[in-house]
């Protein structure tokens, strides 16, 4: 019986081989098959990506207000100039391209991405450029009477893409898509502008000043503080308006920061100048104006106002960020642009009282 065991073994085993080997190779061939797959659509992507080995096809494409890079990549698609949306989507995004401009463009497709992403956010007609010095504490409203003043671009266009547009800048991330959500983003600065150049681009402008001036020490302070950019931003904005001498900005924030650790006994942060930015300048708040039913009321409104209420400079966010240390609780304008800072509301009343007197 042992012979007849070995007999038997020597078919299977030959079997069992070219069972295994053929498996073998078809598993190769799959995998070769894949490979060559894989190479000759990333050959095909790279040809369409930097244009190359493309019949020379140009064509005209109009581009309407807020088109997304969806649109823009089935236009482009549909218009033969690009074969593959994905990948001009992925590329769009990859290099965190921020909106297209409006109107006619030429394209082509010996054109690669970049040059079309390039030539679809074309942001003037003109190489005229304006410089302009934006000043700390200006709102929104006056920075785009500004740039209309200096032909940039229109007051309202400038105003409703602030409002409307969204923006990619990681900061912005909490902040609401609320009317005047980019008050106190638009960083004080001097800027070259171009005439007639799009609100979108005048703005990232800005916000990009922002993103480099609040330095990688700024955040880390702000994180150590437990709070956000956006309540240092907010609370930088009512120091900028309220403090006329730049030395008393570190003092008045921290009149705000302690009535804000202390909400239960100073529920209210009373700064008027918020009032003012609902209603507009004026020389003498009235007893209509301080009953005002509004969130930017803050002698009826609780805590911080929705929104910043001006664009704060370096010196206002940093004493935003690291208020003066005391046990101060109001204070007052004394006339000359300086404020006297009280402890008890006693105090206080004694120093508007003479303040009232002079």
């Amino acid at each position: 019986m042992a012979g007849s065991k070995t007999t038997e073994d020597k078919p299977r085993r030959r079997r069992h081989f070219w069972t295994t080997f053929a498996s073998t190779i078809i598993y190769i061939l799959f995998v070769l098959g894949i490979s060559v797959a894989l190479s000759t659509v990333a050959i095909l992507v790279a040809n369409d990506m930097f244009g190359l080995v493309q019949d020379e096809e140009k064509v005209t494409v109009t581009l309407e207000k807020d088109e997304s890079i969806d649109d823009v990549a089935a236009m482009l698609k549909d218009k033969g100039i690009i074969d593959f949306e994905w990948a001009f989507k992925l590329y769009a995004k990859l290099k965190k391209t921020e909106g297209f401009s409006t109107g006619e463009f030429d394209v082509a497709s010996s054109m690669d991405y970049g040059q079309i992403i390039n030539e679809l956010r074309r942001a003037n007609t003109s190489t005229e450029t304006v410089t302009l010095t934006i000043p700390e504490g200006y709102t929104i409203k006056q920075i785009a009477e500004l740039l209309e003043k200096s032909r940039v671009c229109g007051s309202s266009d400038f105003i409703d893409t602030a409002n409307t547009y969204d923006f990619a800048h990681e900061f912005l991330n909490d902040v609401p898509m609320v009317e005047n959500r980019l008050e106190g983003y638009l960083f004080p600065d001097t800027y070259e502008f171009y005439i007639n150049e799009r609100p979108v681009s005048a703005i990232n402008k800005m916000l990009n000043n922002f993103n480099k001036k609040f330095t990688t020490d700024m955040r880390k302070l702000v994180e150590e503080r437990g709070t956000t950019i956006a309540t240092i931003v907010n609370i930088a904005s009512l120091i900028e308006r309220e403090a006329q001498q730049q030395g008393e900005q570190a003092t008045i924030s921290g009149v705000i920061w302690n009535r804000l650790n202390n909400a239960a006994a100073y529920p209210y942060l009373d700064v008027d100048a918020a009032i003012l930015y609902e209603i507009g300048h004026k020389e003498q708040l009235t007893a209509q104006d301080l009953a005002l039913d509004s969130p930017y009321n803050l002698r009826k409104h609780q805590g911080l106002p929705p929104t910043a209420i001006c664009n704060p400079g370096i010196g206002a966010l940093l004493a935003a960020i690291s208020p003066e240390r005391h046990d101060y609780y109001y204070y007052v304008a004394a006339g000359d642009g300086s404020h006297i800072f009280s402890r008890t509301l006693d105090e206080h009343n004694a120093a508007v009282a003479s303040v009232g007197k002079n």
